[in-house]
């Protein structure tokens, strides 16, 4: 435990040195601050001042190591918490990561096996198909002769993505400390959706489940192919699938590009609109087309669900853009986040209208939705209305899907493609069969909510009666007003103790006049006593007063949990 203390130390300082070096001293300074954590700065680089934010970040990352890219990478799909030039910038982050030796790979497998790797499969490339910082690719084949890829975990990575996480906590919690803008982008909520993102990643059981549930739900559907997850060598560190031969489907040939397309867009909309579980992460690299012109989806790690209630947003929120009202986006987008701070609704209002005014002034079909769903989560994020990440992830796909589209064929009818699904998911959604079910459930909830109103007046009335009946009231100087009485309360007491020494050794050296030199012994003794207890006040005073802001609980807990994760 106190060699992994020593070693996320040892890490810190590593981390300060190089925030320092990208321009970040004041983060440097917050970590090694008090903590015998002296900075490793090597000096700014030179040409950090001509970096926009969003770069300047991106190369951070890229020097803080995996963890971090994957964080960075993590963020980039995620426009619910970062702005659209954070995330176009964090989007170009790639593992920077060395191929593990083989013999590694294979322990792996064979402790997640628990039988040698031959027994299982007859032969395996030693050369990686790919290699990221969360896994490494190889292509096999097993004993009846099949031809599979094996996606395996790195060793030891969940140990130390634990530890990075640790220490991830701590600057967020730096930041919201230091930082007033901070709170604007919820630093701690940003790593606690990248921890809750990333153990799922590290569970390949997930990804398993997730394959496996999309391939039910495009059975029997000739146009589109989810490869086959080989159930009984397939575990937590091991994910074995069966191997698909393709293309990406930005290089598909010219001629099959139309068609192609009309596929992915029929796949995006009815699982984003119809199953309610979408892939959350469409870009070229997971989207192959097979020699047979089928539309292959690889990578299933991280998907977003939607429920009916979802879906009936989304649609109506599609249609309030599609005819340009503005009242109802916004009061939509209203509806589905959850708002942090209290949201000036017509000022919230007119910004939406100025969006739509700017980006839907064309033709539907040529109209830039990238942009236009880019600046309605930035305007949410500046407001501070918090949209559930699988809105954001949705909105972030469908982003994805468009730009493969204008890549491959930007003349390409969008709109006009999707128009006959929408119309018959619309025509299903607000049948008379649908609204007449809608009508029933809306109808029972009304009389259940009537039948407790006896119940909730007649407590109501018992609370009054009981002088039980509480109002609470909260102002935004509240706490500014408080800290003010405490830091007064404080001053005071220091002077209580200043006058309560000063008055102690006065009175030992009245009682003890006995001299020595010309000095008074015992009151020099006394004068020095009362100087050194009230020197520790004052010193627990600047202490406290300094780091009451920055929670010290994951400081102390690197020392004393070291790699052990905990409560947070």
């Amino acid at each position: 435990m106190l060699r992994a203390a020593a070693q996320d130390l040892g890490r810190l300082r590593q981390i300060a040195g190089i925030l320092a070096r990208h321009g970040y001293q004041q983060w440097a300074h917050s970590i090694s601050e008090g903590r015998a954590l002296p900075a490793d700065d090597p000096g700014v680089r030179a040409d950090t001042e001509a970096m926009s934010a969003p770069e300047r970040l991106r190369r951070l990352l890229q020097d803080l190591g995996p963890t971090f890219i994957k964080l960075g990478q993590v963020l980039s799909s995620r426009p619910d918490l970062v702005p659209s030039h954070f995330q176009r910038e964090l989007a170009r982050l790639q593992d920077d990561v060395e191929p593990l030796p083989f013999p590694d790979i294979a322990g792996v497998l064979e402790q997640s096996w628990r039988a040698p790797v031959a027994e299982h499969l007859a032969h395996v490339d030693e050369t990686p198909l790919a290699t990221a910082s969360i896994a490494q690719v190889h292509r096999a084949r097993l004993e009846c002769g099949r031809e599979v890829v094996v996606k395996v975990q790195r060793p030891n990575l969940a140990a130390t993505i634990r530890a990075d996480l640790d220490l991830l906590y701590l600057l967020a919690r730096l930041l919201d400390a230091t930082v007033e803008e901070a709170a604007l982008y919820r630093p701690i909520e940003v790593v606690r959706a990248f921890e809750a993102a990333l153990l799922d990643e590290l569970d390949f059981r997930i990804e398993a489940r997730n394959a496996r549930a999309i391939a039910a739900n495009f059975e029997g559907d000739e146009r589109v192919h989810i490869p086959e997850i080989v159930d009984d060598l397939s575990t937590r560190e091991v994910l074995v699938m069966e191997y698909v031969e393709g293309v990406k489907i930005t290089s598909v040939a010219a001629e099959h590009a139309e068609e192609t397309l009309r596929t992915v867009l029929d796949i995006a909309f009815r699982m984003g609109f119809k199953d309610g579980l979408f892939h959350a992460d469409p870009h070229p690299g997971n989207v192959l087309v097979t020699p047979d012109g089928r539309v292959c989806i690889l990578d299933f790690g991280l998907v977003g669900r939607l429920t009916a209630n979802m879906q009936q947003n989304m649609i109506q929120l599609s249609l309030a853009v599609a005819t340009r009202d503005a009242e109802t986006t916004a009061r939509l987008i209203y509806r589905i986040g959850r708002p942090v701070d209290r949201v000036p609704l017509n000022e919230f209002r007119d910004h939406v209208a100025d969006l739509m005014a700017r980006y839907l002034v064309r033709r539907l079909d040529e109209v830039d939705a990238a942009n236009l769903v880019q600046s309605l989560m930035d305007t949410a994020i500046r407001y501070r209305i918090r949209v559930p990440p699988d809105y954001a992830l949705l909105a972030k796909a469908a982003v994805t899907i468009e730009g493969i589209v204008r890549t491959l064929k930007p003349d390409l009818d969008i709109t006009g493609t999707i128009m006959p699904y929408a119309r018959e998911l619309i025509a299903e959604r607000y049948s008379p069969q649908a609204v007449g079910k809608l009508a029933m459930r809306s109808a029972v909830g009304l009389l259940d909510q009537a039948q407790e109103l006896p119940l909730l007046a007649h407590q109501l009335l018992n609370d009054l009666e009981a002088g039980r009946l509480q109002v609470r009231v909260s102002h935004p100087e509240m706490d500014r007003m408080s800290r003010m009485i405490n830091d007064l309360g404080t001053k005071l007491f220091l002077g209580m103790v200043a006058m309560a020494t000063i008055m102690g050794t006065f009175f030992i050296a009245a009682q003890y006049p006995w001299e020595h030199g010309g000095w008074n012994l015992w009151g020099v003794f006394g004068a020095f006593a009362s100087l050194t207890l009230f020197g520790l006040v004052i010193v627990w005073h600047v202490a406290y007063t300094r780091l009451r802001k920055v929670s010290l609980r994951t400081v102390a807990g690197l020392w004393l949990r070291g790699r052990g994760g905990g409560e947070r």
